[in-house]
């Protein structure tokens, strides 16, 4: 019985699905997704072949191989006809352009193995399995002849064309469909099917006994070297069979059809999946028995024409984050509910007050925290409802630095930046198929792994009338690097992914945060000396007013991109020659447009007592110097927080400051901080959470944010994983909200868990400690609104309406004077007089947006 795959193909296979999800019922709508290789190397093409991976399907193309060789040798390229090497003889490859793809599965570094590379066709908007679909592609072997004659002897020489759905390998492997050449003999094979192409026709039913000579069905058609042959096939997924033509393409009278043949399926019963299902990779691979073993062969005008699968992403059962860690049990650098996690992934949230909703993204999980969701879900301001999360994607793995970012544009589509971590997996960008809505999602793009590839800790920053300015890290051979890309609608993007412009490559690398000022980007970045992130210092600033085109230091002092040197004019202090590491956290700029950076110092990378004091420091740039100034202290290096700069000049902190239930870890109780004097003194106004099972950690702030869902975060045992739930607090942080574990319906209303310490009296609308003709105002402002109104609205019994039960709380708690100067409290009933008149006078509209982030 062959080995189709071993385990550790099995993981590579798996890893091949990310993103493709279960979807709800399909379209009727018919598709046609190809792989032509006209587009060469670019990315612009749905069917270009830049190299390694691919764009243009829901998943890019892979090298997968079997992993006894200490290194890669299968080799996959764009040719084009003409081009020197083994396949000149045997020209051309056609319809189409004169590209194709070229494999040369070397596998001299094994006596037995695999060169194999595949790519997936599903998806959203790609096509259903579960409906009948086609299959059509040319197909060349290209070793020589002398070749084939020397080295194709044993039944571990083959070429072989299949689905894997199973992702079994050894005796329980399976797949729905299988063409094949082997060779040499096998109890599996027929000795007169010996080096002749195969059909395999299985039961394709559960309890199929496995690989058997009498399943070959010998079309007639030697393997030979340099033929193109075409071959035609149609899956049935609902009776598991399929039908195949193959064709001597320069010579189409050599033909074999079957019809009706069963699909090979798992051959051990309770080791596999008895009701297979087709994976959508299709995989083109081939072997040899012996080290000095070469397979070759091109591939071209691959098309699969079926029903479309819906873009619409299915959805959780309610809301729970992520829980990671680095480091071991008892150890751990950081640890907890990291759903919001980390700060060079921004934003997590948007509102949008074209619909006053605030939509965000977070790092979801299962029931079990066996791996990581992107989540996108939304607050409904006007409801007070969350919609049901739905589930954009599986990453296959539970690495937080995986987390996905948000975008909106100007025509209100949300866009959703998937992160990889290093260069193991594949990046994406999805959008929805609607704007304001998160039903559904077309992916956009799929940055393929790699040195040249993908990107980590994404941060897009949508400018009006410009477009995304998208920053990121890469990785590369020489360490991190800062890069971006531009892109005026989001989908057409300016740069090839492989050649992004670098705007920081200092040694070792460096982590960046970043904003926007209308038209000016800014983003301030740390260096890592050694290559060591854990040794991470110094603080940078640089910003650009054209959309990357060329960069400045904040004094306009023009910059060499990439800044290579750790002594530059971005300079903002060097912390290194005060021992000091730097940890970075936000952005912000005031009324004038100078740039505000938050960021925190210590002197030791792990928690505990060494590591103090660990001290948040301001960074103001005043227009002509930086003025650095301590703001508070904290207990642990990764307790994250959002600077707030708002419209009066108040500057705000939301972050877990307070040491909760798991001291020196990360996180702890949500604290809020005040500075209405630029950050001269600090004064902590309330304890958000207070007697918590578990550390709170990583507020964020929604871009834009709104009074009513004014920053988000997780929550998780710092000590040991656990589950992770979902909070949020409003402006004046008067209480905290948990979002819903379990839901039923498609939208539900977060349970409030409690007032904060220090919380705003009754009656006080402002925050500002009275109860006067100001919270009157706002109350007046918002009589009778009934649609949740929240306490900065004038519900002070959090009824969500502003009516007459709450003037009275107001005229119970009056501690200001009337407009005549009277300081009796007013009755009730004549305050409701006064403000259904309009009659206190100086009514305006209140601020709706406090905050300046994304002016």
């Amino acid at each position: 019985m062959p080995r189709f795959v071993t385990p550790r193909f099995a993981v590579l296979f798996i890893l091949a699905l990310l993103g493709t999800g279960t979807h709800r019922l399909a379209q009727a709508t018919q598709i046609t997704v190809a792989a032509n290789f006209d587009g060469g190397y670019s990315y612009g093409t749905v069917d270009a072949y830049p190299g390694k991976p691919g764009d243009g399907w829901a998943e890019a193309w892979l090298e997968l191989r079997d992993d006894l060789a200490d290194a890669p040798y299968t080799n996959f390229v764009v040719r084009t006809l003409g081009d020197s090497g083994y396949n000149d003889p045997y020209a051309p490859l056609v319809p189409g352009t004169d590209n194709y793809l070229y494999v040369d599965a070397n596998l001299s570094k094994n006596a037995v193995g695999y060169g194999v590379v595949g790519r997936n066709y599903t998806g959203p908007g790609g096509i259903d399995l579960t409906q009948p679909y086609t299959i059509s592609f040319l197909y060349r072997v290209d070793e020589s002849a002398a070749a084939l004659a020397s080295t194709f002897t044993n039944s571990s020489d083959r070429y072989q064309i299949y689905d894997f759905p199973t992702m079994n390998g050894g005796s329980t492997a399976g797949c729905g469909w299988l063409i094949g050449a082997y060779g040499g003999n096998a109890t599996w094979l027929n000795p007169s099917d010996v080096g002749y192409w195969t059909f395999y026709n299985g039961l394709g039913t559960a309890g199929d006994t496995g690989f058997y000579a009498t399943r070959q069905v010998n079309t007639g058609i030697q393997l030979q070297a340099g033929q193109t042959l075409n071959f035609q096939l149609t899956i049935h997924p609902d009776t598991k069979t399929w039908d195949a033509t193959v064709t001597d393409y320069n010579n189409p009278s050599t033909s074999f059809n079957r019809n009706g043949m069963g699909w090979r399926i798992d051959s051990s019963a309770g080791t596999g999946n008895p009701n297979a299902t087709l994976s959508g990779m299709n995989q083109f691979s081939g072997a040899g028995n012996a080290a000095n073993d070469e397979r070759q062969f091109s591939l071209d005008c691959l098309t699969i024409t079926g029903a479309q699968i819906s873009n619409e992403l299915p959805t959780a059962d309610g809301f729970r984050g992520i829980w990671y860690a680095i480091g071991d049990p008892g150890n751990y650098k950081y640890s907890g509910g990291m759903a919001t996690y980390p700060q060079q992934i921004a934003p997590h949230a948007f509102y949008s007050e074209a619909v006053d909703k605030t939509f965000f993204v977070y790092g979801g999980t299962d029931a079990t925290n066996s791996t990581l969701y992107h989540m996108v879900s939304y607050f409904d301001h006007q409801t007070g409802q969350v919609a049901r999360p739905r589930i954009l994607m599986d990453r296959h793995s539970t690495n937080a630095h995986d987390n996905p970012a948000i975008a909106i544009d100007d025509q209100g589509y949300i866009f959703v930046f998937s992160s990889s971590h290093s260069t193991s997996q594949a990046s994406y960008l999805s959008r929805s198929t609607e704007p304001y809505s998160i039903d559904a999602f077309e992916q956009v793009a799929a940055i393929p792994a790699g040195y040249d590839g993908n990107f980590s800790y994404g941060q897009p920053l949508f400018l009006q009338s410009e477009g995304f300015l998208f920053l990121h890290t890469i990785f590369t051979d020489q360490g991190r690097a800062l890069v971006y890309n531009t892109s005026s609608d989001g989908i057409n993007w300016d740069h090839d992914w492989a050649a992004r412009p670098q705007i920081v490559r200092l040694p070792g690398g460096q982590y960046q945060i970043s904003e926007t000022f209308g038209q000016k980007v800014g983003t301030a970045f740390n260096y890592h000396p050694d290559n060591n992130v854990d040794a991470r210092t110094n603080l940078y600033y640089m910003q650009t007013t054209n959309m990357g085109a060329t960069w400045t230091a904040v004094d306009g002092t023009l910059l060499t991109t990439p800044v290579t040197t750790v002594t530059n004019a971005a300079l903002v202090h060097d912390y290194q020659s005060e021992g000091l590491l730097v940890y970075l956290k936000d952005v912000q700029y005031d009324d004038a447009g100078n740039p505000i950076l938050f960021y925190l110092t210590t002197t030791d990378y792990m928690p505990g007592a060494g590591g103090e004091p660990r001290t948040f420091h301001t960074a103001h740039w005043n227009g002509t110097s930086w003025v650095i100034k301590d703001a508070f202290t904290t207990d642990h290096n990764y307790d994250f927080g959002p600077l707030y700069v708002e419209e009066d000049g108040a500057w705000r902190v939301i972050a877990p400051t307070d040491p909760g239930p798991e001291v020196l870890s990360t996180g702890g109780e949500m604290e809020m901080w005040i500075s209405e004097d630029e950050g001269d003194t600090w004064q902590k106004t309330r304890q958000l959470t207070h007697g918590s099972d578990n550390n709170h950690t990583y507020a964020r702030q929604p871009r834009n944010a709104d009074e009513g869902f004014f920053a988000f975060w997780a929550d998780g045992d710092a000590l040991s994983p656990s589950d992770s739930q979902l909070y949020f607090t409003d402006w004046l942080g008067t209480g905290v909200w948990k979002l819903p574990e379990y839901m039923e319906g498609d939208f539900a209303t977060p349970e409030f868990i409690g007032e904060s310490l220090g919380a705003p009296g009754p009656g006080d609308a402002n925050g500002d400690g009275q109860v006067n003709a100001a919270d009157a105002r706002i109350l007046a402002e918002n009589w009778l609104k009934s649609t949740h109104a929240i306490w900065s609205d004038g519900d002070f019994n959090r009824d969500g309406r502003v009516d007459d039960l709450d003037a009275s709380i107001l005229a119970a708690n009056w501690t200001g004077t009337t407009e005549s100067g009277s300081a009796n409290v007013p009755e009730p009933s004549l305050l409701v007089l006064l403000l259904s008149a309009g009659m206190l006078g100086g009514i305006r509209h209140r601020k709706k947006l406090p905050t300046r982030r994304g002016a």
